[in-house]
């Protein structure tokens, strides 16, 4: 660990940790054991901390501290629809500017999800997939499209974690390889289709908690008849009596 780290690395490391789900959601994150782990005051802790809870990464709780945020159903929901809208004008941009040409960084970063999916390094694979999205997004060199996929693919991976996602099904290996292609060929359509399916996939690939659940049957658990059951025998009975039944 480098002795005096600056606030912006400092910010990067744990923003990097928690985008590679190093961290999980609902972590307790110390400013005294941060501090010390970084070589840093509280005080330079503290603001990395407030930067990061402003980019939704990071919840802070008054009087318990700061936490790794637990992206809700609903939290997963506006991600998605927002990264819908977003890479897909990133992928119709794209496929307009690079029309006819190959994109080396992309084709490099494509080989190294396939070494890291043939070698099983999960890991790897977990941050690469990732990191594809943000790659798109900074070769378009719109801060604003970066800053904002960069954010948003955090909060995925803290869904990820969170839900205990099916990684192996929610990247296909050829769809991103699909989306490149689409964009070098120029075809915006097509890459705007391909990007929005992907998308798609890797949301419904993420397991959202089970419906809450309906109010428990405590009487039928224990085996004990409910305080009104014998009332309602005892009516039943005074009516089949009356009819003579």
């Amino acid at each position: 660990m480098t002795a005096h780290l600056t606030n912006q690395e400092i910010y990067e490391r744990i923003y990097g940790a928690i985008s590679q789900r190093k961290l999980a959601p609902g972590t307790k994150l110390s400013e005294e054991r941060l501090a010390q782990t970084f070589h840093a005051s509280r005080t330079r802790v503290r603001e990395v901390l407030m930067r990061l809870s402003q980019e939704l990464v990071i919840e802070l709780h008054h009087n318990r501290g700061a936490f790794v945020a637990s992206p809700t159903p609903r939290d997963l929901r506006d991600v998605f629809n927002v990264r819908r809208a977003l890479e897909r004008a990133i992928a119709a941009q794209l496929s307009a500017t690079y029309a006819g040409q190959a994109i080396a960084v992309m084709r490099s970063h494509l080989e190294r999800e396939a070494r890291a999916r043939t070698s099983g390094d999960r890991a790897a694979l977990a941050r690469l997939t990732g990191e594809f999205h943000l790659r798109l997004a900074e070769i378009t060199d719109n801060r604003l499209f970066t800053d904002s996929v960069r954010r948003l693919v955090a909060l995925t991976s803290l869904a990820i974690a969170q839900y205990d996602a099916r990684a192996s099904s929610a990247c296909p290996e050829h769809e991103h390889g699909d989306i490149v292609a689409a964009i070098e060929s120029g075809d915006v359509r097509r890459a705007e289709r391909l990007m929005l399916d992907h998308l798609d996939h890797v949301e419904q690939g993420i397991q959202l908690p089970a419906a809450e659940p309906e109010e428990i049957d405590f009487a039928a658990i224990f085996q004990v008849e409910p305080a009104d059951k014998p009332r309602k025998r005892a009516v039943a009975a005074r009516a089949r009596k009356a009819t003579g039944s």
